[in-house]
């Protein structure tokens, strides 16, 4: 059983890490929203990595709920992440759905910038690379 959770550990953190460069490429070509949504992708996968190292499945979307489980199981501080699990949060939904910005009329990637997109790209690398030196990779 341990090489199945290792294996999965493995697994999302592959795919974190090509969120991750998806979300690089995505500045350069100016689609800032899709980028913000990859780099919230990417710090996901890398914490249920995380989890699923530790034997545990993970299930739900909000980075700071899975830190807070991976906190529990690992006795690792994760406060220093608080701040980018928030920003990455609210990076799930609503820059892919225009009807959840109520009372704007734009496309919901019209309001995502530059400077959105490398913020989020910042937090994103910072939760994977706490990952990664938590299980020594």
């Amino acid at each position: 059983m341990v090489d199945y959770w290792i294996r999965e550990a493995q697994r999302w953190l592959e795919d974190a890490e090509e969120d991750l460069k998806v979300a690089e490429d995505l500045i350069k070509l100016n689609h800032f929203a899709a980028s913000c949504f990859h780099s919230q992708q990417s710090a996901e996968k890398a914490v249920k990595a995380a989890l699923y190292a530790y034997g545990v499945e993970a299930r739900g979307h909000s980075i700071r709920e899975l830190l807070k489980k991976l906190e529990d199981v690992s006795n690792t501080d994760v406060s220093k992440l608080v701040d980018d699990a928030r920003l990455l949060d609210k990076h799930y939904a609503p820059l892919r759905y225009p009807n959840l910005h109520p009372g704007i009329s734009a496309p919901a990637y019209s309001l995502y910038g530059r400077g959105d997109a490398e913020t989020c790209l910042k937090a994103a690398k910072n939760v994977l690379n706490f990952v990664k030196n938590l299980l020594k990779l």
